[in-house]
């Protein structure tokens, strides 16, 4: 049996979906994280949900969505708050993948629906503590770091995906905290923003800095490059996907993606240029899954 344990922390994050009219068509768990660890979880990995839940119907609805697939949901605090919700408008039509809207605020009322707390629980389970812990985020916040420092036998996989989680940093905290990182996946919408606020040129400066083992660059139909070091130099592989899927709903795809990256990681024995196709055919296979659907989870 395996002893490695990937583990989430943050808010829990229902997502509601609507059409281009405003009806609301689905509700099932969202935030970038849980999407993550759900989909771990969903290839047979072992689980662990930290964080807190609003004591309402949204937040019974988010957790039973990680539980469902096996996501261990002990640790999750219930407090007397409202459950943070991503509202999602997917067009009537076929206008691509970048016409989806997220958004903080509810179409309906128009007030802001998604808060992020500082008084989440901040301890690893004890159950945990003589395992090989994986901790994936996708955000920087202080009571997110306190959570990694209280973790020894950690590798730290960072989905740096929205500048709204990265633009109100100092570089300095942001380069302190992003150090942590073994692995990272940047988005391609990001990108400029990190590079200026670190200070650095390119993603190899950016990888330098960190001293990451792996860092993936994603670029939607674009594919993705890959940086690491082989033989004490850096390399870069760009990947192509071979095939274009037909976008229902692109909410899930970074995080499939990042899941499968992920545990290729997890297991892998040596980054070379067979680990990186190997990696992206599988990961790309898995967006594929998942942007085909509705709802940014696998099912």
């Amino acid at each position: 049996m395996s002893n490695k344990v990937f583990v989430s922390h943050g808010d829990i994050i229902l997502d509601n979906i609507y059409d281009g009219d405003l009806n609301l068509i689905k509700q099932d768990g969202g935030g970038s994280n849980w999407n993550t660890l759900y989909n771990l979880s969903y290839m047979g990995e072992t689980c662990y949900a930290i964080g807190s839940s609003g004591n309402d119907e949204e937040g019974r609805m988010a957790i039973n969505s990680l539980k469902r697939f096996g996501v261990n949901t002990d640790y999750i605090r219930v407090d007397n708050i409202s459950t943070s919700v991503m509202n999602i408008i997917i067009p009537n039509s076929d206008l691509g993948d970048d016409t989806i809207i997220h958004s903080w605020y509810s179409p309906i009322t128009n007030k802001r629906t998604l808060e992020f707390r500082d008084n989440l629980p901040v301890n690893l389970p004890n159950e945990l503590c003589d395992k090989e812990i994986f901790v994936l985020l996708d955000k920087f916040e202080k009571v997110n770091l306190d959570f990694l420092n209280n973790i020894k036998n950690k590798k730290v996989c960072l989905d740096i995906g929205h500048y709204r989680f990265i633009e109100h940093f100092s570089k300095q905290y942001l380069t302190n905290f992003l150090k942590n990182a073994n692995l990272a996946q940047l988005n391609h919408n990001v990108r400029d923003l990190l590079l200026e606020r670190l200070q650095v040129k390119n993603e190899f400066e950016l990888f330098d800095l960190l001293d990451l083992d792996l860092l993936v660059l994603t670029k939607g139909k674009k594919g993705a490059t890959f940086i690491f070091k082989e033989n004490n130099e850096f390399k870069s592989i760009d990947q192509f996907p071979e095939v274009i899927a037909k976008v229902t709903d692109s909410s899930g795809a970074g995080d499939a993606f990042f899941s499968t990256v992920i545990k290729e990681y997890a297991y892998c024995d040596k980054i070379d240029s067979d680990f990186i196709a190997d990696t992206f055919r599988i990961a790309n296979q898995a967006s594929r899954d998942v942007i085909s659907q509705m709802g940014s989870r696998r099912i």
